[in-house]
């Protein structure tokens, strides 16, 4: 063998040796819903299943994406439940030339894999015809690009029909995902039966208050409302459920899917113990976490007894939470490191146990989940009328109102050529996907209602997108008029901090005029105007009011001038239009209703806004 030869034997070995090496590092995109989403701090504990998904994995062989989008439904296309044409996640996240940008399908490489999670919100925003047609096309477009799709069913709502049914609320589609996956030879991950059987195993407190988001303004620093969600979930749910997608890659039919348990992190046992037993209503289970996932222990004591602390496996009571925004003292957190370790929760009368393992990294996991509920019969249940779903009430009493007149971005005109009742109104351009958008900030995280003041002078239902985080589909009917106001409510959920508020056209005609915003809770701000302002009135720049030479508290309106004041009611008609002199007008003396009510001040050719009152006769 001559010296050429050689060389080129000895660099086909190494090239055979390196390249599957070099092909071996995959991503993972995570596509889904609300349940599969990344939730901003401001929101904590609330968590996506896809959220801390990277952590299950080592970061040298593979890189989690998640792409989870609050609100979606897959299929769009079809009719939102109020009538509009609804856009689904393939059309505005994932195929080529999607209208969101930054589509997964141009990013795929050969060799990754997609994640594929819907259901819930196509329950009330498709069909199934839509769904079947997105899928398959979404499916095609991975295996085009050498990339190898997963379709898991949705999980399923907190709601127990007994203690061994758990309520289908999503009624055709957790089965539907299983019949494309046959028909398409796509592998499956039951994620509608597995999160069922867990939630059977724990029983409903623990489900309610470890898996699902049911947090208190008592427990977390930034929540302001108390939280009883039964769709959402909170860390240790989304960890939880991200353990079970991890253990059924390890254990799967397919062997492309299994190969994924080779690209896992190790795993560390947390074993937790209560002392005396007994002591706690509920205390969080055994479980095992990748090396930097943060863990959230809690305990909850049955009445009359005494909680002393967490305990390390030292024997040592631990110190603050690894979240600042944990606030009781039942519960505590910290980021896993690389050893099994023991916690203990301690009451009085109890001591804390160390632990005696050697903390080595866990060699076996569970197949099925969990195996305790083989001798379970479960039998998923839908009534005959569908899913029963519970809402939050939308709360009418309006603590504060923004102008909507100039949006910090935007597609579409600030106009004021029909009447309006702020300094204008802005007009969203006639297109698919236009928007007004402003940055906000919120005094903590809870349910509120959003209330926007629009005007739809058309023949049809202008649906939009009160987008935070989530998507709030909102239905806006015509007005009879482009100068006439009405106000659609809608209740959201709001993070502690700044968020990004968004009206986003659903429609090819734009949404509707929007003349103002507000929301049923104090200490909102709109980040714009410095967010100094807290008296529950409109924000509005301090030299308005003051070169107008109108200052308003209360009720009562001081006037340094003469001018000309009007009061219009929340649809925007005018109640009464007077020419004033200088001095103080009680303004609930101007109309006879008590009320929110809109002021706007003219002196001579110049016309500005006072503020919005709220009028108690």
């Amino acid at each position: 063998m001559n010296c050429f030869t050689k060389l080129w034997h000895s660099a086909v070995i190494a090239s055979m040796i390196v390249a599957p090496l070099a092909w071996a590092k995959v991503t993972i995109y995570m596509c889904g819903d609300s349940t599969m989403q990344d939730w901003a701090v401001g929101w904590f504990p609330k968590q996506g299943q896809g959220q801390d998904f990277q952590f299950w994995f080592d970061p040298a062989k593979a890189t989690v994406v998640n792409r989870g989008q609050g609100g979606m439904s897959l299929g769009g296309g079809g009719k939102d439940k109020n009538g509009g044409t609804a856009v689904g996640y393939y059309d505005m996240f994932f195929k080529k030339g999607c209208s969101n940008g930054n589509c997964i399908a141009e990013k795929l490489q050969p060799g990754d894999f997609v994640v594929i999670q819907f259901g819930i919100n196509d329950n009330n925003y498709s069909t199934e015809d839509f769904y079947k047609s997105n899928m398959k096309k979404m499916v095609d477009d991975v295996r085009a690009k050498g990339a190898n799709p997963i379709i898991m069913s949705p999980i399923r709502r907190c709601l127990f029909d007994s203690p061994t049914q758990i309520h289908n609320s999503y009624r055709g589609y957790p089965a539907l995902n299983q019949t494309l996956a046959n028909e398409l030879n796509v592998p499956f991950i039951d994620m509608s039966e597995m999160v069922a059987n867990l939630m059977i195993s724990v029983g409903e407190r623990y489900a309610q208050q470890f898996l699902y988001y049911y947090a208190t303004s008592e427990e977390y620093s930034n929540i302001k409302s108390d939280q009883a969600d039964q769709v959402h979930l909170q860390m240790n749910g989304a960890n939880a459920f991200g353990r079970i997608i991890t253990e059924q890659m390890r254990a799967h039919s397919d062997t492309t899917v299994k190969r994924l348990g080779e690209y896992m992190a190790p795993m560390y046992q947390v074993d937790v113990k209560v002392s005396p037993e007994g002591s706690a209503e509920a205390t969080s289970i055994n479980a095992y976490y990748p090396q930097g996932m943060t863990v959230l222990l809690k305990t909850i004591p049955k009445s009359g007894k005494k909680f002393l602390g967490w305990y390390d496996g030292n024997g040592n009571k631990v110190g603050a939470s690894s979240r600042s925004e944990v606030k009781s003292p039942y519960i505590h957190t910290f980021v896993m490191g690389s050893s099994s370790t023991q916690f203990t929760a301690v009451y009085e009368g109890g001591t804390a146990q160390k632990y005696t393992g050697d903390g080595a990294a866990l060699k076996a996991f569970p197949i099925t989940t969990p195996k305790s509920l083989d001798d379970v019969t479960f039998v998923p249940y839908t009534t005959p009328g569908g899913s029963e779903e519970t809402t939050v009430p939308v709360d009418k009493d309006i603590k504060k109102f923004f102008d909507a007149y100039k949006p910090d971005t935007g597609i579409g005109t600030s106009d004021t050529n029909w009447a309006h009742t702020g300094l204008g109104f802005f007009n969203v351009a006639n297109e698919m996907n236009s928007f007004a958008s402003y940055k906000m900030k919120f005094p903590g995280a809870g349910n509120v209602t959003l209330a926007v003041r629009y005007a739809n002078g058309g023949n049809s239902n202008r649906t939009f997108n009160a987008y935070l985080d989530h998507d709030y589909i909102v239905n806006a009917p015509p007005t009879g008029g482009w100068e006439n106001w009405d106000t659609a409510y809608v209740v959201i959920d709001a993070p502690l901090g700044e968020a990004e508020l968004k009206f986003i056209s659903l429609t090819s005609d734009g949404a509707p005029n929007i003349d103002a915003f507000g929301f049923s809770i104090d200490g909102v701000c709109r980040v714009s105007d410095g967010c100094d302002d807290s008296t529950g009135t409109i924000a509005m720049p301090r030299s308005t009011v003051v070169a107008a030479g109108a200052k308003l508290r209360g009720n009562v309106l001081a006037l340094s001038r003469d001018v000309e004041v009007s009061v219009f009611n929340m649809r925007g008609r005018l109640v009464v239009r007077k020419s004033m002199s200088a001095g103080e007008v009680d303004l609930s003396k101007m109309v006879r209703t008590a009320g929110l009510y809109r002021v706007v001040v003219r002196s001579g050719s110049e016309k500005f806004n006072a503020n919005w009152i709220k009028v108690k006769n």
